[in-house]
């Protein structure tokens, strides 16, 4: 015999709600569940609220564009995703095209504010040579020396009218036969080849000495004199026209002007006229050499230096 209450015990909602719903399936029709709920919301108590199930679309319903929000105040076309991609690749490669285009025909000026373009340094192809600066060249003193001698031969030959004037005067009687000698002496050979001789002498003396010290043309200035005296001697000889003469009146013509007083006359002022004009041309001489070392002097520092590297101002 069945105990009534073990069924009611062994029953649970879980198991036999199905059971319960088949059974009433069998009497009354209108009971069932729709097909599409699932079968456990018989399940579900009455008083809870459970939201009904989304409809599955139908499989023939089309598939709806998707439509971008228009913004306010700009008119826009609505297009299918596949029209608008293609059509902005199209645009941006046009765009692409365009900006390649300006950038390859721009001209090298411009650019963009604000931003300064890298300018390219490009390395030396080879070694840097820097030239040293040129010696200095010492500056003589035979220039101005010769041109110095140039006016010392015209101070010689004044000297040498004035002594000849006078010994003129010695032997005259009067003032007028002293002119008159001396007129005739200053146009004879006697009197303008020993001042040629003397510039001749002067300027080898100052081309050797060079810068060298007043004593050079004190103790050399003998030498110019008796080149002087020895074309005095000469200058008598064309003067009187020696080459008519027999050689023993020659030698007599010769000895005869050893003691002549213009030939002495032409030998001491040559000798006196150098010492003059020798402490001149000594005094610039040193003043080219101490310019010359100061040339040097500069020149050694420069180069103990090396090479400066000056930024354009």
């Amino acid at each position: 015999m069945s105990d009534p209450t073990s069924d009611e015990r062994n029953t649970t909602p879980e198991t036999d709600a199905p059971t319960a719903a088949y059974a009433r399936s069998e009497t009354d029709p209108t009971d069932q569940p729709a097909p599409s709920e699932p079968a456990h919301a018989a399940a579900v108590p009455a008083d809870e609220s459970v939201p009904a199930p989304l409809a599955e679309p139908a499989a023939s319903a089309p598939v709806a564009p998707v439509v971008v929000p228009e913004p306010v105040g700009e008119p826009i076309s609505y297009e299918t995703p596949t029209a608008v991609s293609a059509e902005a690749a199209h645009e941006d490669a046009q765009v692409a095209t365009q900006d390649q285009t300006a950038a390859e025909h721009a001209p090298v000026t411009d650019y963009t504010p604000g931003y300064t373009p890298a300018v390219p340094v490009q390395a030396p192809a080879g070694p840097i040579y820097i030239q040293a600066p040129a010696p200095p060249v010492d500056k003589g003193n035979r220039g101005a020396g010769v041109l110095l001698v140039l006016l010392a031969t015209v101070v010689y030959s004044i000297v040498y009218a004035l002594v000849a004037f006078g010994i003129a005067g010695a032997g005259s009687g009067s003032v007028a036969d002293a002119a008159a000698k001396f007129t005739d002496f200053i146009v004879l050979p006697v009197f303008y080849v020993p001042a040629v001789f003397f510039f001749i002498g002067f300027s080898l003396l100052v081309l050797i000495v060079n810068r060298g010290g007043w004593w050079a043309y004190v103790l050399f200035g003998f030498l110019v004199a008796v080149i002087v005296y020895f074309s005095y001697i000469g200058a008598a000889l064309l003067t009187v026209q020696a080459w008519n003469f027999t050689p023993s009146e020659a030698v007599r013509f010769i000895t005869a002007q050893w003691l002549s007083p213009y030939a002495i006359a032409a030998a001491v002022v040559a000798r006196e006229v150098p010492i003059w004009f020798g402490a001149w041309i000594a005094r610039r001489g040193r003043t080219v050499t101490a310019r010359n070392a100061a040339a040097r002097q500069d020149y050694d520092r420069r180069l103990a230096e090396g090479p400066q590297l000056s930024r354009p101002q």
